[in-house]
């Protein structure tokens, strides 16, 4: 670790990459990005929208695609995400 902060872009970046390696094919926006200090670290406290298409062709046809929002945390200096909510 070399107590060096990510720049905002960075941690959206793995924010972002996180939710695409869970929700495979959903339309991820991060809408706000804020860093706080937790503790003894700092945190980048990320909030977005995630859009999940349905999977099947008839399902495509008959229900719309599911909305969520989230909230995550990203480690300021390690890069690691220390938690996150769908809702």
């Amino acid at each position: 670790m070399d107590n060096e902060i990510l720049s905002v872009d960075r941690a959206k970046s793995i924010g972002f990459n996180f939710i695409q390696s869970k929700y495979y094919r959903a339309k991820v926006t991060i809408d706000q990005a804020r860093l706080v200090t937790e503790g003894e670290f700092p945190v980048y406290h990320l909030e977005g929208s995630i859009e999940i298409p349905p999977r099947g062709a008839l399902s495509k046809l008959l229900s719309p695609a599911a909305k969520y929002t989230f909230k995550m945390q990203v480690h300021a200096l390690e890069g690691s995400i220390l938690n996150y909510e769908l809702r």
